[in-house]
This record gives structure tokens, C-alpha cells and sequence, in this order.
């Protein structure tokens, strides 16, 4: 993350922690945590992304029904992608590494993920492992409606911003052939295995995005709730804010489009 973009975080947390400390110095306070599971709606860069996360939010109470929430949330996806090494740039990969494999090329390998060398000594099989990791910091409004008893139904509109970083590593399982016992009539009678692990530079950035969700609460007591919901994150292709301008890096390097959270929370009431 350059510095240009760790100022535009900084001050965009800022914005939240002071609005965080001046809401609860006047209304009434409730503080959710709990889990999530998250799956991307529709592929892109990825053929597949799923994973899990945890959350925690202040909901700061406007009226009866009407909250104000500041949210911090940490996502993990593990994905998956064909292309990925095309994509990734990896100059030690594609420029230095695969030019010690005679007999093959870095196009070959990325769409193969397998290597053989000429007089068969030596083999391999690559398999790559991407991962992304996000912390979101975001707000927005929540209306509640009371329906049965100790049950209510929830909806509501966040947006915010995610500070990203995607993560590479590359493990080779590698085969070595050998000739030890002369009066064997094979090529080879000995296979050596072993394994070796790369970790490409991670690629990061900041991302905007916005979030409609909706669930149920269940009221267990006076002071603690549990709340239930499904949250559908849109990431905007845009890269600025009036007078905040993010970097072009998360546009290029964030590899999904939206995605769905299922959530679990325990509501403690102040």
C-alpha cells in the first residue's frame, strides 16, 4: 500500500472513530459480534471464491426503530483460478525461475502447471494457492419492525471502504529419477520426491463498495438479542470520493465483483 493511499485510509478511519466517539456521548449504545460465511455471487477473476470472516458493530439507537451502525469487519476467501499466474505479473516466476526448466516456457507452465524435462529426470506438478484478505470499515442505517413477540425483522444500506491484500503462493512437488541398480533393465529404478514453496509478492489495495442487507432478531432478554442476516456486498468500480482520490491498484488487483454474507451476531443493548 503506498502512502498516498495508507493517508486516504487513515483519514476515511478517522472520519469513523470521530463519529463513533461524538454519537456515543449522546444516544443509547448496542454492540454486535459475531461470524460470518461468504460466497462471491458471480465469477470473475475467480472461478471461485468462498470463505468465512468476523464482525463487530456499534449501533448507536436514532429512535425506536432507526439505528446508526459503524461496522469493522475481517474477511478471508480462499479462490480459485486458472489464470492466475498470467494475471499475477510475477516477475521471478515468468523471467527467472522458469528459465532454469529447459524445454519448456512460462506460458507453457501456467496453462499446463506441470513440467517434465527432456531426458525425464526430473518432473513436477505446480499448485498454486490464492488467498484474499480484507479489513472493511463502513456505516450506514438499519430500520427494525417488531412482528411476534420476541421477534423483529431488520433492513438496511452500508457503504464503506476495503483495504485488501491478495495473497500467491506456489507449491512444486518435484520427482527426481534415478539408475542405481546396473543390472536393472529400466531407464530408472529410484524416484526421489520432495517439495518446494514460493510465496509472489502480495498485491493491495483499497476498494468502495456498498451493502443492502436484511434479517431477523430474535430478543432474548433485556440487554442481549440475536440477530441473523444475509448482506450483499457490491464493490464500485470507482476510485474516488469528493475530494478523496483512491489508488488505481485496487481496481486492477481486487479479483471479485460482489459477493453474499450469511451472518450471526449477538446483540448486547446499553
Amino acid at each position: 500500500m503506498d502512502v498516498k493511499q495508507s493517508t486516504t485510509s487513515l483519514a476515511m478511519a478517522a472520519i469513523l472513530i470521530a463519529a463513533s466517539t461524538l454519537f456515543s456521548q449522546t444516544l443509547p449504545l448496542k454492540i454486535t459480534i459475531g461470524p460470518t460465511l461468504q460466497t462471491q455471487t458471480r465469477e470473475t477473476k475467480a472461478s471461485k471464491a468462498q470463505g468465512f470472516g468476523a464482525g463487530a458493530h456499534m449501533s448507536f439507537i436514532l429512535s425506536e426503530r432507526l439505528d446508526f451502525n459503524l461496522k469493522l469487519y475481517y474477511d478471508y476467501m480462499a479462490l480459485t483460478q486458472n489464470d492466475v499466474l498470467d494475471e499475477w505479473q510475477w516477475d521471478y516466476w515468468q523471467d527467472t525461475y522458469i528459465d532454469f526448466l529447459p524445454g519448456t516456457n512460462a506460458e507453457i507452465v501456467n496453462q499446463t502447471l506441470r513440467y517434465t524435462s527432456t531426458d525425464s529426470i526430473y518432473s513436477a506438478t505446480f499448485d498454486p494457492t490464492q488467498r484474499l484478505k480484507e479489513l472493511r470499515l463502513f456505516g450506514g442505517f438499519e430500520y427494525t419492525v417488531p412482528v411476534y413477540k420476541s421477534f423483529a425483522l431488520y433492513a438496511g444500506l452500508d457503504a464503506g471502504f476495503s483495504l485488501f491484500t491478495r495473497q500467491l503462493n506456489m507449491q512444486e512437488h518435484w520427482t527426481k529419477r534415478f539408475k542405481l541398480d546396473s543390472l536393472s533393465t529400466g531407464k530408472f529404478d529410484y524416484e526421489y520426491e520432495y517439495e518446494l514453496l514460493h510465496f509472489a509478492p502480495p498485491k493491495k489495495g483499497t476498494k468502495l463498495f456498498a451493502s443492502p442487507y436484511a434479517g431477523i432478531k430474535i430478543r432474548f432478554n433485556s440487554a442481549v438479542d440475536l440477530a441473523m442476516g444475509v448482506h450483499y456486498v457490491h464493490y464500485l468500480d470507482h476510485n474516488s470520493l469528493p475530494g478523496i482520490r483512491l489508488s488505481d491498484d485496487g481496481k486492477k488487483w481486487f479479483p471479485i465483483e460482489s459477493k453474499v454474507l450469511v451472518t450471526a451476531g449477538l446483540v448486547f443493548k446499553y
